[in-house]
């Protein structure tokens, strides 16, 4: 259940990547990205901060398998 978890974590971490990406240079996204972060109290990022080298999961999986 652990591993379950942790691999849930590094798939939503690459969501919230993928996300700064889209709304560098996108006011509006910006805005409605960090309007969404305060409602659910989750910290406010900057997404000409995110790190593009991060190490991704090396086997990518079919996120909706286990559905």
């Amino acid at each position: 259940m652990k591993a379950r978890m942790d691999s849930q974590q590094v798939r939503l971490d690459s969501l919230e990547d993928l996300l700064d990406v889209m709304a560098v240079g996108n006011p509006v996204m910006q805005r409605m990205l960090s309007e969404r972060r305060a409602a659910l109290g989750l910290p406010v990022r900057d997404p000409q901060e995110s790190d593009p080298t991060r190490q991704q999961p090396s086997n990518p999986t079919d996120y909706f398998e286990d559905m």
